[in-house]
């Protein structure tokens, strides 16, 4: 999103995508670019980073098939900054003589209209003469957000009469193609779109800096409470959303009662209209406890969050301890693939430790090793099950046994094996019997913030 110097607001297909997530984060961007208020800095995501950087090469990969079969077919639009009026003007120019001229492939096709700008991957001549959109996405299916960005470049080859195909097609990371019609797209496009342009006027950017700024909370406008312009609000507002296991609509419940923050939630009397009194019970049991987390680590006391065992009952789930049992973990990378493979995600590490805290460990840096890991770690536990037949496998949350159970199909081993285990009840997941039985005072109920506890 850009202001021009008419103080006209530019918004492109990505634009689009973020108003879908988070309209807040959407409209406080805008009141930014107005200069009406500092932009928030995102965080650096390492791994959203290293997909950004794979994703070019995933396009890459794709304009060298398209030059190898097309050659002097393929039309390469020379890259234009958004703010560059001149350069993309060039653009623009350069797509639409390409379209005129028949070009087999347009590659990074500039569209501009009065408020829109975007840039196409993607435009593939069909036999008919028709252009379809094509977007290469490093996923490995479709989202709604990027089908919106698909059906924004099939609007403008529409505004400028060029005849495009009835389908626009996602290139996807395992080398698969997600079609899908333009007529199903277009409605929910035009929806969005129309969407964006109210929030944009509703901001009054003829005003500049002198406009108004949205504030949190604002009915007109729905925030997402997790990217980072929700999260400063979040905090700064010590907004309920700051409780775990907060749902949104018992949050509107709660706000609607005169309950407002995490300070409030922790000395409620009153049950809120519609929210259960257990669910309000252990609400405010949640509050309470982090904010005395907080108090006790503002004043210097220990790392660990306080705690309290609310259902006892519920740690009858966990069974008689048994001098064979283990605590195993998967460390992961989703983006790690090998060419012409079509396979994407590697467990590339393999961790347990026994009842002495003896840590065992299985590496894998290849899809051949986790296959190799696999049938070492399943005939580790089947021996172990000889010696120690009520053993079990305790995990924090179902990644571990799901993806035992994926990477069996995936290599045609141990599949028999790692069904007996799940069928006998072998696995163990600590994480609901967590959430039943205790209160953490913490945000957050995943394993690394639950650390200091053990």
């Amino acid at each position: 999103m850009r202001i021009t110097e008419n103080g006209r607001v530019v918004w492109s297909a990505s634009d689009l995508k973020g108003a879908a997530e988070c309209e807040f984060a959407c409209v406080r961007l805008l009141d930014a670019r107005l200069g009406r208020i500092e932009a928030v800095e995102e965080p650096e995501d390492a791994t959203l980073k290293r997909a950004g950087a794979l994703g070019f090469v995933h396009e890459g990969r794709q304009l060298d098939e398209y030059r190898a079969r097309y050659g002097a077919g393929v039309v390469e639009i020379a890259e234009a900054r958004t703010w560059d009026a001149e350069a993309l003007g060039a653009a623009v120019a350069h797509t639409q003589e390409a379209l005129r001229q028949g070009a087999d492939v347009v590659y990074q096709a500039t569209f501009a209209s009065s408020d829109f700008v975007g840039f196409a991957d993607f435009l593939f001549r069909d036999h008919d003469g028709r252009y379809i959109v094509q977007d290469t996405k490093l996923a490995r299916r479709a989202k709604v957000t990027a089908l919106m960005q698909l059906a924004a470049y099939a609007d403008q080859l529409d505004r400028i009469g060029v005849p495009r195909a009835e389908r626009v097609e996602l290139l996807l990371g395992d080398g698969s193609v997600s079609a899908h019609e333009v007529d199903d797209l277009l409605p929910v496009f035009m929806l969005r779109r129309e969407r964006l342009r109210a929030m944009i006027a509703s901001q009054r950017p003829e005003l500049g800096a002198a406009g108004p700024v949205v504030a949190w909370g604002d009915p007109a406008f729905v925030a997402c409470g997790r990217c980072a312009t929700c999260t400063v609000e979040v905090e700064g507002h010590r907004d309920l959303l700051l409780v775990a296991g907060m749902r949104p609509t018992q949050r509107r419940r709660l706000a609607a009662a005169g309950v407002d923050t995490i300070e409030d939630l922790a000395v409620a009397s009153e049950c809120a209209a519609n929210i259960s009194p257990d669910a309000f019970a252990s609400l405010r049991t949640q509050a309470r406890l982090q904010l005395e987390s907080e108090r006790r680590a503002a004043a210097g006391g220990p790392a660990a969050p306080v705690f309290e065992v609310v259902m006892p009952a519920a740690l009858a789930a966990i069974p008689v301890p048994d001098p064979g049992d283990l605590f195993f973990d998967f460390e992961g990378d989703p983006l790690y693939t090998e060419e012409e493979s079509g396979l994407w995600n590697l467990d590339y590490l393999f961790g347990w430790v026994d009842h002495t805290e003896q840590y065992g460990e299985l590496w894998a840096h290849s899809f051949a090793e986790e296959k190799l890991a696999l049938e070492r770690f399943i005939a580790f536990v089947s021996e172990r099950r000889v010696r120690h037949p009520r053993l079990h496998i305790y995990h924090y949350a179902p990644y571990e046994p799901t993806h035992l159970l994926a990477m069996a199909a995936r290599y045609g081993v141990c599949e028999a094996e790692v069904d007996t285990l799940l069928r006998e009840g072998v696995f163990v997941d600590l994480y609901p019997i967590v959430r039943r039985a205790l209160r953490v005072g913490s945000p957050s109920y995943s394993i690394k913030k639950l650390e200091p506890l053990y």
